[in-house]
């Protein structure tokens, strides 16, 4: 039992000991690496010396350790009597103490390698500062920090947006538009705004055109009769301090036009006499200008009801209702219109009426039918007619009546004045 015991003993110190010099390789690489890169740092970064002295320490310490561990172990193996071998439970709590240090310095050396790998190492000039180093170093304070002295350390950061990115503009009309100068950080001088690619015939102006961010600006733009139509993309630019930034503004340039058109209309199909009948109407605005329009309703060619819109927008949808009061109508079909007359200066008229449908006025219980105005295809305008030309043939016959009667009277006078005279 005892010779198995020294046997295993002896396979698990050499196991281990080989294990080490492995482990020594690795870290003596990863120790290279890092010693290499913190070299090529200069003498301001003295945070990766420190780090490398404290690597180089660990791994000294570790390696004497080891050997030391090696020549023990070797020596140990190489005596073969059991009277000088160390008892199993003795090396194995070795071996146990020696596995847990060394995995402690491996973990610390690799939590060196990942703050070394993190550490941003810059190439120092003599007239300014690194693009590795972060914009936030710079104070947003408007002084330049006490670790970066001199000009150029914290240049000028900003931000240029505008209010909207596009634009519909009516050629002969002026807009504006809204961009803004927003300071990120460096020291605060005056920034220039400014235009390009402005089409012919317009003008860009800025209030104010040069301030120190943060600041806003009123843009406006105004375009004349000899402005082209079409779409402009003008470039907006902030410099200042070095620094240029740009934004884009879509411009579309359109002609005057006016245009009100019926999109829709809908009406119920039957209806009381009396009872009220709800119209409804969507106009749009197809034109390029704001437009004022009255929206009117018809039943057959009776106007029944009208309204005014007082400002529709260009592009924009108008959905009214109108009010047919059926009271005073006869029972029949009737057919529904709605109209929206001319504006000034409309050209294309095709889409300002449109029919809504047909009406059928059925008579309500009860009541007794009114005598205007006649439905289209009723057979009252006939009865009214037949009544009328009837009237006009009685009076016509009473008429030719008295004038017989009148001639009689005058013929029967005549004869009696013109008989025998007495002698």
């Amino acid at each position: 039992m005892n010779a198995v015991a020294v046997a295993v003993e002896r396979e698990i110190v050499c196991s281990f000991i080989f294990k080490n010099r492995w482990a020594r390789n690795s870290l003596d690489k990863i120790c290279g690496q890092h010693s290499s890169q913190v070299t090529r740092t200069e003498g301001e970064l003295r945070q990766g010396w420190r780090l490398k002295a404290s690597l180089d320490v660990q791994k000294s310490q570790v390696t004497h350790r080891l050997r030391k561990l090696e020549k023990a172990s070797v020596h140990s193996c190489a005596r073969r009597p059991r009277e000088e071998l160390l008892s199993l439970k003795v090396s194995l709590l070795a071996c146990v103490l020696l596995a847990t240090s060394l995995s402690l310095s491996i973990d610390h050396a690799a939590l060196i390698k990942q703050e070394l790998n993190n550490q941003i190492l810059p190439i120092l000039t003599s007239g300014g500062v690194h693009i590795n180093r972060p914009v936030s170093m710079c104070g947003r304070s408007g002084s330049v920090p006490t670790v970066h002295r001199g000009i150029g350390n914290c240049p000028l950061n900003f931000i240029l947006s505008l209010s909207q990115e596009s634009l519909i503009q009516v050629r002969g009309s002026n807009s504006s538009v809204q961009l803004s100068v927003a300071f990120v950080s460096g020291v605060s001088v005056s920034v220039t705004v400014s235009a390009q690619g402005v089409p012919a015939g317009a003008k860009v102006l800025f209030a104010p055109a040069s301030a120190k961010p943060s600041f806003s600006s009123t843009m406006t733009i105004s375009t004349s009769e000899g402005t082209p139509l079409g779409q402009f993309n003008i470039t907006i630019l902030a410099t200042g301090g070095g620094l240029e930034k740009s934004a884009i503004l879509s411009l579309l340039v359109v002609p005057i036009v006016h245009d009100i058109a019926i999109v829709s209309t809908l009406v119920k199909r039957t209806a009381t006499v009396g009872s009220v009948v709800v119209i409804n109407a969507t106009i749009a605005n197809y034109g390029s200008l704001s437009e004022q329009f009255e929206l009117q309703a018809y039943a057959n060619t009776t106007l029944v009801d009208d309204r005014s819109v007082p400002k529709l927008a260009p592009e924009g949808v108008y959905v009214g209702r109108l009010m047919w009061n059926t009271s005073g109508f006869s029972p029949g079909t009737y057919t529904v219109l709605v109209a929206v007359p001319p504006v000034q200066g409309e050209l294309n008229l095709l889409d300002n009426s449109r029919e809504a449908g047909r009406v059928l006025l059925i008579q309500s219980p009860g009541s007794r039918p009114s005598p205007s105005p006649a439905a289209s295809g009723g057979s009252q305008g006939f009865t009214y007619g037949r009544q009328l030309a009837i009237v006009a043939a009685i009076a016509e016959s009473v008429i030719v009546l008295l004038l017989v009667l009148r001639g009689r009277t005058k013929s029967s006078t005549g004869n009696t004045s013109a008989g025998p005279r007495k002698i």
